[in-house]
């Protein structure tokens, strides 16, 4: 438990202290978790179906992934990240189509493209949404986002918002773990996920709440009814993303996805709430733009 509690702190720290520095130092440490994920995530997939994490089939995805980071980071356009997604989707098929096996190219490629995705759809989220330009009605906050900017232009609403995200995610992820290690009796998915319970699940889901109440209100986004139903959403996607890689897992027959962070495993294990959470809060932000005075 030790263990965990200063991994989670650990990363949650890094993951904050990056979002605070914003730019090509946010950017660059997303691009680089997704590249690392992706990894984890051929080791799974190739427990699966051989053939998925060689090397001509992987190249695809170790470079859409940055791709879609740096379209995020300089807002290159629709163009660009269409090109990108026919890339990600018809290289592997291109290059499995020369296997003389055609079941084992049709799984390698449908596993290949949707790893691609997995990673690189939440990574350009996540730059996106600490990218978004408007204003916050907390002052402190733009005066923090000028201190760590370093140069880079400063956008205190997307940082906002991705500290929301980041701390719904954590607090909701450390309350579930404490009441359902303390509490819990009734299984979630016990086929999935054998240690995650109801009363674990329904103690993250009042955290991420209060989580996201809190952060609306410290950040100037809004009054705090409505960062109670955004922490709620954040919460049961996040809960949704980690039963998610629980069934990647066990469908590869792994514990976990690498052995990278104390107490939690892979990456894959600590980023698979935020792999769900970013797109959802990018969304999110970017509606309330579209009604921002």
């Amino acid at each position: 438990m030790r263990a965990r509690v200063i991994g989670s702190l650990i990363v949650t720290t890094v993951g904050i202290v990056f979002s605070l520095m914003g730019g090509p130092f946010f950017a660059g440490l997303f691009i680089a978790l997704g590249v690392a994920g992706y990894r984890e995530y051929l080791h799974l997939a190739d427990r699966m179906c051989p053939g998925t994490g060689d090397a001509s089939v992987s190249a695809v995805g170790y470079g859409v992934i940055p791709a879609f980071g740096i379209t995020a980071l300089f807002d290159a356009g629709e163009t660009v990240l269409l090109a990108l997604c026919m890339v990600g989707i018809g290289a592997p098929l291109l290059i499995m189509a020369r296997g003389s096996k055609t079941n084992e190219s049709v799984c390698s490629w449908s596993l290949a493209s949707f790893g691609t995705f997995y990673l690189a759809l939440p990574i350009f989220a996540a730059i996106s949404l600490r990218s978004l330009a408007n204003g916050s009605d907390a002052n402190w906050l733009s005066d923090v986002a000028v201190w760590f900017g370093a140069g880079w232009p400063v956008s205190s609403f997307g940082l906002a918002w991705t500290l929301t995200v980041i701390l719904a995610i954590w607090t909701g992820d450390t309350i579930a773990f404490l009441v359902g290690r303390s509490r819990g009796k009734r299984r979630l998915a016990p086929n999935l996920s054998p240690n995650k319970t109801i009363e674990g699940a329904l103690g993250g889901l009042l955290g991420a709440m209060f989580a996201g109440a809190l952060c609306f209100l410290s950040f100037g986004l809004g009054e705090s009814w409505q960062g109670v139903v955004i922490g709620g959403v954040i919460g049961i996607v996040g809960q949704i993303g980690d039963l998610a890689e629980s069934f990647l897992k066990r469908q590869a027959g792994a514990k976990d996805s690498g052995s990278l962070i104390p107490g939690h495993g892979g990456l894959l294990d600590r980023l698979d709430s935020l792999l769900f959470a970013f797109p959802i809060g990018f969304l999110f932000a970017k509606y309330s733009q579209l009604f921002s005075p």
